[in-house]
């Protein structure tokens, strides 16, 4: 008789910058944007598990950070919606690991 054991799908919440080929010749505040993304991974496939919408970053203003600032309410904001879908989605958080704010971790049953 064949033992019976669970399986899981893991992910992680990880963010991205985008560029969107906007004009470089075009004068005035240049545009990227920062979107999260759960990429998942499992004993039968890898995949992503949920992307979080899409907010502008200007990229010319001096001193401006590309990483999310977890006291911005945009970006806090768009993490917290992209974590609900995927705890909608049947993901459990698993505890923190002192990484970055961004960096949930989340576990389901394996998907066929």
């Amino acid at each position: 008789m064949a033992e019976h054991r669970d399986e899981w799908d893991y992910c992680e919440i990880r963010f991205q910058i985008r560029y969107k080929g906007e004009d470089s010749t075009r004068a005035g505040l240049k545009q990227m944007w920062l979107v999260f993304q759960a990429t998942a991974s499992g004993p039968n496939r890898n995949y992503l598990a949920g992307e979080s919408t899409e907010i502008p970053v200007p990229a010319n203003v001096i001193g401006v950070s590309f990483v999310p600032q977890k006291y911005n309410p945009s970006h806090l904001n768009i993490h917290q919606d992209l974590l609900h879908q995927l705890q909608q989605d049947g993901w459990k958080r698993l505890p923190e690991q002192g990484g970055a704010w961004w960096a949930t971790r989340l576990r389901r049953s394996a998907s066929r």
